[in-house]
Protein backbone atom coordinates (compact mmCIF):
# COMPACT_ATOMS: atom_id res chain seq x y z
CA UNK A 1 0.00 0.00 0.00
CA UNK A 2 2.39 2.48 0.69
CA UNK A 3 4.20 1.52 -2.78
CA UNK A 4 0.91 2.49 -4.36
CA UNK A 5 0.55 5.98 -2.72
CA UNK A 6 4.20 6.34 -3.22
CA UNK A 7 3.82 6.15 -6.68
CA UNK A 8 -0.02 7.84 -7.36
CA UNK A 9 1.50 11.20 -5.45
CA UNK A 10 1.45 13.31 -7.82
CA UNK A 11 -2.17 11.79 -8.83
CA UNK A 12 -3.62 12.61 -5.59
CA UNK A 13 -1.80 16.01 -5.64
CA UNK A 14 -3.75 16.85 -8.57
CA UNK A 15 -7.41 15.70 -7.49
CA UNK A 16 -6.97 17.32 -4.15
CA UNK A 17 -6.16 20.39 -6.28
CA UNK A 18 -9.13 19.91 -8.10
CA UNK A 19 -11.29 19.45 -5.02
CA UNK A 20 -9.69 22.73 -3.08
CA UNK A 21 -10.55 24.85 -5.98
CA UNK A 22 -14.27 23.72 -6.97
CA UNK A 23 -14.62 24.46 -3.04
CA UNK A 24 -13.69 27.24 -3.21
CA UNK A 25 -15.83 28.01 -6.54
CA UNK A 26 -18.52 27.33 -4.70
CA UNK A 27 -18.07 29.03 -1.38
CA UNK A 28 -17.26 32.51 -2.73
CA UNK A 29 -19.06 32.88 -6.21
CA UNK A 30 -21.59 30.77 -6.01
CA UNK A 31 -22.66 31.33 -2.00
CA UNK A 32 -25.45 33.46 -2.79
CA UNK A 33 -27.15 30.66 -5.35
CA UNK A 34 -26.24 27.29 -2.91
CA UNK A 35 -26.78 26.15 0.44
CA UNK A 36 -24.43 24.68 2.97
CA UNK A 37 -26.17 21.42 2.51
CA UNK A 38 -25.91 21.32 -1.70
CA UNK A 39 -22.25 22.21 -0.92
CA UNK A 40 -22.04 19.49 1.98
CA UNK A 41 -24.19 16.95 -1.01
CA UNK A 42 -21.34 17.87 -3.89
CA UNK A 43 -18.63 17.14 -1.48
CA UNK A 44 -20.11 13.46 -0.28
CA UNK A 45 -20.26 12.50 -3.97
CA UNK A 46 -16.96 14.06 -4.88
CA UNK A 47 -15.72 11.92 -2.07
CA UNK A 48 -17.83 8.52 -2.93
CA UNK A 49 -16.62 8.98 -6.70
CA UNK A 50 -12.53 9.22 -5.56
CA UNK A 51 -13.33 6.44 -2.78
CA UNK A 52 -14.33 4.00 -5.38
CA UNK A 53 -11.92 5.71 -7.99
CA UNK A 54 -9.16 4.49 -5.74
CA UNK A 55 -10.50 1.18 -5.45
CA UNK A 56 -10.65 0.66 -8.69
CA UNK A 57 -7.11 2.18 -9.65
CA UNK A 58 -5.42 0.24 -6.42
CA UNK A 59 -7.17 -3.28 -8.20
CA UNK A 60 -5.55 -2.12 -11.72
CA UNK A 61 -2.24 -1.50 -9.99
CA UNK A 62 -2.02 -4.42 -7.82
CA UNK A 63 -2.75 -6.75 -11.19
CA UNK A 64 0.07 -4.73 -13.23
CA UNK A 65 2.55 -5.19 -10.49
CA UNK A 66 1.66 -9.29 -10.45
CA UNK A 67 2.07 -9.41 -13.98
CA UNK A 68 5.68 -7.35 -14.04
CA UNK A 69 6.53 -9.58 -11.76
CA UNK A 70 5.49 -13.03 -13.17
CA UNK A 71 4.39 -12.07 -16.78
CA UNK A 72 4.58 -15.73 -17.74
CA UNK A 73 1.49 -16.50 -16.17
CA UNK A 74 -1.20 -14.55 -17.94
CA UNK A 75 -2.52 -15.01 -21.16
CA UNK A 76 -2.57 -12.98 -23.98
CA UNK A 77 -6.11 -12.04 -22.57
CA UNK A 78 -5.40 -11.69 -19.83
CA UNK A 79 -2.56 -9.07 -20.42
CA UNK A 80 -4.91 -6.78 -22.55
CA UNK A 81 -7.56 -6.50 -19.81
CA UNK A 82 -4.68 -5.41 -17.70
CA UNK A 83 -2.45 -2.97 -19.72
CA UNK A 84 -5.19 -1.79 -22.49
CA UNK A 85 -4.89 -1.95 -25.45
CA UNK A 86 -2.71 0.88 -25.54
CA UNK A 87 -0.05 -0.05 -23.57
CA UNK A 88 -0.68 -3.97 -24.44
CA UNK A 89 0.47 -3.08 -28.34
CA UNK A 90 3.35 -1.27 -26.90
CA UNK A 91 4.66 -3.61 -25.00
CA UNK A 92 3.92 -6.56 -28.05
CA UNK A 93 6.00 -4.18 -30.03
CA UNK A 94 9.01 -4.34 -27.63
CA UNK A 95 8.85 -7.72 -27.10
CA UNK A 96 9.05 -8.31 -31.02
CA UNK A 97 11.75 -5.44 -31.07
CA UNK A 98 13.98 -7.58 -28.47
CA UNK A 99 13.54 -11.31 -30.00
CA UNK A 100 14.57 -9.63 -33.15
CA UNK A 101 17.96 -8.41 -32.04
CA UNK A 102 18.35 -11.37 -30.14
CA UNK A 103 18.08 -13.45 -32.70
CA UNK A 104 20.43 -11.10 -34.62
CA UNK A 105 22.84 -11.23 -31.93
CA UNK A 106 22.58 -14.49 -32.16
CA UNK A 107 23.61 -14.86 -35.79
CA UNK A 108 26.52 -12.98 -36.12
CA UNK A 109 27.49 -14.96 -32.98
CA UNK A 110 27.43 -17.98 -34.66
CA UNK A 111 28.97 -16.22 -38.04
CA UNK A 112 32.20 -15.00 -35.84
CA UNK A 113 32.32 -18.31 -33.98
CA UNK A 114 32.46 -20.10 -37.49
CA UNK A 115 35.03 -17.41 -39.01
CA UNK A 116 36.90 -17.90 -35.55
CA UNK A 117 36.90 -22.03 -36.21
CA UNK A 118 37.54 -21.83 -39.77
CA UNK A 119 40.49 -19.32 -39.02
CA UNK A 120 42.11 -21.35 -36.29
CA UNK A 121 41.91 -24.38 -38.68
CA UNK A 122 43.74 -22.55 -41.35
CA UNK A 123 46.18 -20.99 -39.12
CA UNK A 124 47.41 -24.51 -37.94
CA UNK A 125 48.57 -25.17 -41.52
CA UNK A 126 51.64 -23.00 -41.78
CA UNK A 127 52.18 -24.43 -38.10
CA UNK A 128 52.68 -27.45 -39.00
CA UNK A 129 54.61 -26.40 -42.47
CA UNK A 130 57.08 -24.45 -39.77
CA UNK A 131 57.55 -28.00 -37.36
CA UNK A 132 58.64 -29.36 -40.44
CA UNK A 133 60.58 -26.88 -41.59
CA UNK A 134 62.42 -26.70 -37.87
CA UNK A 135 63.18 -30.57 -37.96
CA UNK A 136 65.78 -29.31 -40.82
CA UNK A 137 67.45 -26.74 -38.48
CA UNK A 138 70.50 -27.36 -37.62
CA UNK A 139 71.15 -25.42 -35.23
CA UNK A 140 70.23 -27.10 -31.71
CA UNK A 141 69.48 -23.89 -29.80
CA UNK A 142 67.74 -22.37 -32.37
CA UNK A 143 65.76 -25.27 -33.24
CA UNK A 144 64.91 -25.87 -29.67
CA UNK A 145 63.63 -22.18 -28.71
CA UNK A 146 61.41 -22.22 -32.57
CA UNK A 147 59.73 -25.55 -31.67
CA UNK A 148 58.67 -23.76 -27.99
CA UNK A 149 57.29 -21.02 -30.00
CA UNK A 150 55.31 -23.00 -32.47
CA UNK A 151 53.85 -25.07 -29.76
CA UNK A 152 52.38 -21.89 -27.46
CA UNK A 153 51.00 -20.99 -30.80
CA UNK A 154 49.29 -24.19 -31.28
CA UNK A 155 47.72 -23.81 -27.80
CA UNK A 156 46.88 -20.26 -28.25
CA UNK A 157 45.16 -21.30 -31.43
CA UNK A 158 43.55 -24.26 -29.17
CA UNK A 159 42.89 -21.47 -26.75
CA UNK A 160 41.09 -19.57 -29.37
CA UNK A 161 38.91 -22.15 -30.70
CA UNK A 162 37.61 -23.38 -27.26
CA UNK A 163 36.68 -19.83 -26.61
CA UNK A 164 35.02 -19.54 -29.42
CA UNK A 165 32.72 -22.65 -28.66
CA UNK A 166 32.32 -21.36 -25.33
CA UNK A 167 30.18 -18.76 -26.17
CA UNK A 168 27.36 -21.35 -27.66
CA UNK A 169 28.30 -24.70 -26.25
CA UNK A 170 24.71 -25.92 -25.57
CA UNK A 171 24.99 -28.21 -29.11
CA UNK A 172 28.54 -29.34 -27.74
CA UNK A 173 27.72 -31.08 -24.78
CA UNK A 174 27.87 -35.03 -25.02
CA UNK A 175 27.59 -36.17 -21.43
CA UNK A 176 28.95 -39.87 -20.55
CA UNK A 177 30.94 -41.97 -18.43
CA UNK A 178 34.85 -42.40 -18.49
CA UNK A 179 37.48 -43.11 -16.44
CA UNK A 180 38.73 -40.08 -15.01
CA UNK A 181 42.66 -41.03 -15.13
CA UNK A 182 42.11 -41.37 -19.00
CA UNK A 183 41.38 -37.77 -19.15
CA UNK A 184 43.97 -36.55 -16.92
CA UNK A 185 46.58 -38.48 -18.78
CA UNK A 186 44.81 -36.87 -22.53
CA UNK A 187 46.01 -32.89 -20.69
CA UNK A 188 49.44 -33.99 -19.69
CA UNK A 189 49.81 -35.45 -23.52
CA UNK A 190 48.27 -32.40 -24.53
CA UNK A 191 51.15 -30.29 -22.65
CA UNK A 192 53.54 -32.89 -22.38
CA UNK A 193 56.23 -30.77 -24.27
CA UNK A 194 56.59 -27.76 -22.12
CA UNK A 195 56.22 -30.47 -19.07
CA UNK A 196 59.08 -32.69 -20.40
CA UNK A 197 60.94 -29.04 -21.63
CA UNK A 198 60.87 -28.06 -17.47
CA UNK A 199 61.33 -31.49 -16.53
CA UNK A 200 57.56 -31.64 -14.32
CA UNK A 201 57.65 -34.62 -11.81
CA UNK A 202 54.33 -36.40 -12.12
CA UNK A 203 51.90 -37.41 -9.66
CA UNK A 204 48.95 -39.68 -10.36
CA UNK A 205 46.44 -41.25 -7.95
CA UNK A 206 43.12 -41.55 -9.29
CA UNK A 207 42.28 -45.30 -8.33
CA UNK A 208 40.52 -46.14 -11.30
CA UNK A 209 37.59 -43.89 -10.29
CA UNK A 210 34.72 -42.91 -13.57
CA UNK A 211 32.96 -39.62 -13.48
CA UNK A 212 29.81 -38.14 -15.73
CA UNK A 213 30.99 -35.63 -17.40
CA UNK A 214 32.06 -34.52 -21.34
CA UNK A 215 35.49 -35.47 -21.62
CA UNK A 216 36.45 -33.31 -24.17
CA UNK A 217 35.67 -29.71 -22.26
CA UNK A 218 36.81 -31.84 -19.01
CA UNK A 219 40.21 -32.77 -20.59
CA UNK A 220 40.51 -28.93 -21.87
CA UNK A 221 39.54 -27.49 -18.17
CA UNK A 222 42.77 -30.03 -16.78
CA UNK A 223 44.38 -28.46 -19.98
CA UNK A 224 44.10 -25.15 -18.54
CA UNK A 225 45.17 -26.24 -14.80
CA UNK A 226 48.34 -27.62 -15.88
CA UNK A 227 49.21 -24.28 -18.44
CA UNK A 228 48.84 -22.73 -15.19
CA UNK A 229 51.55 -24.94 -13.42
CA UNK A 230 53.71 -24.27 -16.60
CA UNK A 231 53.23 -20.84 -16.71
CA UNK A 232 54.21 -19.90 -12.61
CA UNK A 233 56.77 -23.27 -12.04
CA UNK A 234 59.93 -22.95 -9.96
CA UNK A 235 62.80 -25.34 -10.08
CA UNK A 236 61.78 -28.75 -9.70
CA UNK A 237 59.01 -28.26 -10.29
CA UNK A 238 56.00 -31.24 -9.17
CA UNK A 239 52.51 -31.85 -10.14
CA UNK A 240 50.32 -34.61 -8.86
CA UNK A 241 46.30 -35.36 -9.64
CA UNK A 242 44.49 -36.59 -6.53
CA UNK A 243 41.18 -38.17 -7.07
CA UNK A 244 38.87 -39.93 -3.65
CA UNK A 245 35.28 -40.86 -3.91
CA UNK A 246 33.68 -39.50 -1.11
CA UNK A 247 29.86 -41.24 -1.03
CA UNK A 248 27.93 -39.80 -4.46
CA UNK A 249 30.93 -37.96 -5.24
CA UNK A 250 34.08 -37.37 -6.60
CA UNK A 251 36.63 -34.98 -5.73
CA UNK A 252 39.59 -34.13 -8.02
CA UNK A 253 42.86 -32.59 -6.45
CA UNK A 254 45.45 -30.77 -8.73
CA UNK A 255 48.25 -29.52 -6.68
CA UNK A 256 51.51 -27.77 -7.96
CA UNK A 257 54.49 -26.12 -6.25
CA UNK A 258 54.88 -23.22 -7.67
CA UNK A 259 54.53 -19.17 -7.02
CA UNK A 260 51.20 -19.95 -5.55
CA UNK A 261 48.56 -17.16 -5.67
CA UNK A 262 48.79 -13.82 -3.63
CA UNK A 263 45.83 -13.56 -1.18
CA UNK A 264 44.50 -10.70 -2.31
CA UNK A 265 44.68 -12.21 -5.97
CA UNK A 266 42.97 -15.31 -4.82
CA UNK A 267 39.41 -13.89 -4.89
CA UNK A 268 39.48 -12.89 -8.49
CA UNK A 269 41.77 -15.38 -10.55
CA UNK A 270 38.24 -16.74 -12.28
CA UNK A 271 37.26 -13.38 -13.56
CA UNK A 272 38.06 -12.83 -17.03
CA UNK A 273 41.03 -10.60 -18.02
CA UNK A 274 42.06 -10.13 -14.62
CA UNK A 275 46.28 -10.49 -14.29
CA UNK A 276 47.82 -11.07 -11.16
CA UNK A 277 50.42 -9.65 -9.36
CA UNK A 278 52.72 -12.49 -10.25
CA UNK A 279 54.68 -11.86 -13.00
CA UNK A 280 52.81 -9.02 -14.14
CA UNK A 281 56.01 -6.92 -14.79
CA UNK A 282 58.10 -9.87 -16.01
CA UNK A 283 58.87 -11.22 -19.20
CA UNK A 284 55.52 -13.27 -19.60
CA UNK A 285 52.40 -11.43 -20.31
CA UNK A 286 49.36 -13.48 -18.99
CA UNK A 287 45.84 -12.47 -20.75
CA UNK A 288 44.11 -13.48 -17.76
CA UNK A 289 41.84 -15.97 -19.67
CA UNK A 290 42.26 -19.53 -19.08
CA UNK A 291 41.00 -19.92 -15.53
CA UNK A 292 38.21 -18.00 -16.88
CA UNK A 293 38.08 -20.18 -19.29
CA UNK A 294 38.07 -23.24 -16.90
CA UNK A 295 35.77 -21.19 -14.57
CA UNK A 296 33.04 -21.22 -17.48
CA UNK A 297 33.70 -24.84 -18.59
CA UNK A 298 32.96 -26.13 -14.64
CA UNK A 299 29.96 -24.29 -14.60
CA UNK A 300 29.01 -25.59 -17.88
CA UNK A 301 29.60 -29.54 -16.82
CA UNK A 302 27.80 -28.55 -13.08
CA UNK A 303 31.53 -29.14 -11.69
CA UNK A 304 32.63 -27.18 -8.41
CA UNK A 305 35.86 -26.07 -8.99
CA UNK A 306 37.49 -24.05 -6.00
CA UNK A 307 41.09 -23.13 -5.17
CA UNK A 308 43.90 -22.86 -2.36
CA UNK A 309 46.79 -21.42 -2.62
CA UNK A 310 49.74 -20.29 -0.02
CA UNK A 311 52.28 -17.95 -1.89
CA UNK A 312 55.36 -18.95 -2.57
CA UNK A 313 54.93 -22.43 -2.20
CA UNK A 314 51.82 -24.68 -4.11
CA UNK A 315 48.34 -23.56 -5.55
CA UNK A 316 45.61 -26.48 -5.18
CA UNK A 317 42.67 -26.76 -7.50
CA UNK A 318 39.72 -28.65 -6.18
CA UNK A 319 37.09 -30.30 -8.85
CA UNK A 320 33.77 -32.18 -7.00
CA UNK A 321 32.12 -34.03 -9.55
CA UNK A 322 28.26 -35.42 -9.06
CA UNK A 323 26.91 -38.66 -9.88
CA UNK A 324 24.31 -37.69 -12.43
CA UNK A 325 24.22 -41.44 -13.45
CA UNK A 326 20.18 -41.19 -12.36
CA UNK A 327 19.67 -38.01 -14.20
CA UNK A 328 21.34 -39.07 -17.61
CA UNK A 329 19.90 -42.17 -17.34
CA UNK A 330 23.23 -43.90 -17.82
CA UNK A 331 24.54 -47.32 -16.47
Amino acid sequence: MKRYLKQRRGSFLILGGLWGFVNVYLVFLCIPALLGADILYLNTLIFFFSFFWLLRDFHVWKQREEYFRNPGEFSEEEEEKILGEGLYTYVCQQQQEKEQEVQEYTRRLEELSDYVSRWSHEAKLPLASLRLMNERNTDTALRKEMQSCIMRLERLLHTVLTGSKLQQPRHDVRMEKFGLQDAVKEAVKNQSYFLIEYQFELELDLQGISVYSDRRWLVYLLDQLLANAVKYRKEKPCLSFHAVKEGREVRLMVEDNGMGISPEDLPYIFEKGYVGKTLRKGDYHSTGMGLAFAKQIAELLCISLEVSSVEGEKTCFFLRFQDNADHLLLP
